[in-house]
């Protein structure tokens, strides 16, 4: 799969970004794998990418507004199936409350 990846963040102007190749991930258990539609890069991604705000590690992939199909299930993945239509926001996870 094609990803833009940061390696040291620099102006916008600079062109920072690289597109690279990476391996296709797999899901892990109860996790669905997404065929990135779209995706969205907000101001604050352009802060990071241009080293305004620091960032937890390098290198990284920036964007997290994503819409896109599921296209694999991990092991007991039930929520969505196959095809469906899925978006995530910029969280990973809460504690639900």
């Amino acid at each position: 799969m094609r990803a833009m990846m940061l390696s040291a963040p620099a102006t916008i102007a600079t062109s920072p970004l690289v597109s690279i190749d990476r391996p296709m991930p797999e899901p892990g258990a109860g996790e669905v794998r997404v065929r990135v539609r779209a995706c969205g890069a907000c101001r604050t991604d352009l802060h990071v990418i241009e080293g305004e705000l620091s960032q937890r590690r390098l290198p990284l992939i920036p964007g997290h507004q994503v819409v896109g199909t599921v296209d694999a299930l991990g092991p007991g993945a039930k929520r969505f199936g196959i095809g469906d239509r899925i978006g995530i926001a910029w969280l990973r996870s809460t504690c639900g409350h």
